[in-house]
């Protein structure tokens, strides 16, 4: 995946205008992914074009992964912050979070490779964090118009995974708003202007494309990992089980403890947003027919949150 991710990304270097962002591979309509990174890559790609002795020449591995694996490591301080937000006074805990994601084998072998998965995390941990800081105050409008550049991120990225990311935020902010009301729904449309570039890139795309853009959502999207299983989905729901199990120790241990901790106080911000993050989620991965062993690395995110308070506990 990685080569494919460099070879659109390359041959996205080469184009000018609006070629830009309809990406290709091979000069054949590229319709498995939206180019959000590989347009990144591209930039990173021409911004180091006067050190290669032609156009035609490949980039060096260090020019296509840079940019994703920076982006990546996002993900520890704003796994960090999301604690913070769901429990202000609680530092240690938030502390513990990070160091928790900074030292998880998968997050730091995944994060540094020329894929998907780490920008998204990094996007998705963002989309989070904003809407959980949401308090009834005037910036609020600031942070859904930021949670709206977050959605877009995710749109420009993997899109199909927008359903499940904004389910599990919507569940808690729905039985949120019941007692806190923190969300004007006057301000939702800062929301929706921060949604337009990703939304727009989808719709220029079902335009130029056609059927093609479909097909990203459906035939080669969602449609083909829920209904069908790919190379390597033999073992099915157990394939995101042995990737926790080989890749979340030692804090896999305080997992049990997060989870019992989270479900004793579901009644606090703290359990409902972990409980629907991590259950919805689980609920989104573990059905799939395709599997994948990067398909499960969103969970790493919730299960740092969970084992985050524990860790500060012991």
């Amino acid at each position: 995946d990685e080569a494919t991710v460099a070879r659109v990304s390359f041959e996205l270097s080469n184009k000018q205008g609006i070629e830009q962002i309809l990406p290709k591979i091979w000069g054949i309509d590229y319709l498995n992914k939206p180019p959000g990174i590989h347009f990144l890559i591209s930039k990173i790609i021409n911004f180091n074009i006067a050190g290669l002795s032609s156009t035609k020449e490949l980039p060096s591995e260090f020019q296509i992964r840079i940019l994703p694996a920076l982006i990546s490591t996002f993900i520890v301080p704003l796994g960090g912050l999301i604690q913070w937000s769901l429990r202000p006074k609680d530092l240690l805990s938030s502390v513990s979070t990070s160091a928790i994601l900074f030292t998880l084998l998968p997050i730091a072998r995944h994060g540094r490779l020329a894929m998907l998965d780490g920008p998204q995390l990094s996007a998705m941990a963002l989309f989070w964090l904003l809407l959980i800081s949401i308090n009834g105050h005037s910036n609020d409008r600031w942070k859904l118009f930021g949670s709206g550049l977050a959605s877009s991120a995710i749109l420009l990225i993997k899109a199909p995974l927008i359903i499940p990311i904004t389910l599990s935020a919507l569940l808690p902010m729905i039985i949120e708003y019941k007692d806190r009301k923190n969300i004007h729904f006057n301000s939702i449309y800062w929301f929706m202007i921060g949604l337009m570039p990703g939304v727009s890139w989808h719709v220029f795309n079902a335009s130029q494309r056609g059927s093609g853009a479909f097909w990203l959502w459906w035939g080669d999207g969602a449609g083909r990992v829920l209904f069908y299983p790919g190379s390597g989905s033999d073992l099915g729901w157990r394939v995101p089980l042995i990737e926790m199990l080989e890749g979340g120790w030692p804090w896999l241990l305080l997992l049990p403890i997060g989870l019992t901790w989270a479900f004793y106080e579901r009644n606090t911000r703290w359990g409902l947003w972990n409980i629907s993050i991590f259950g919805i989620l689980c609920f989104s991965i573990f059905p799939l027919r395709t599997q994948l062993p990067w398909y499960s690395y969103p969970l790493w995110l919730p299960i740092s949150l969970l084992c985050g308070r524990p860790l500060a506990w012991l």
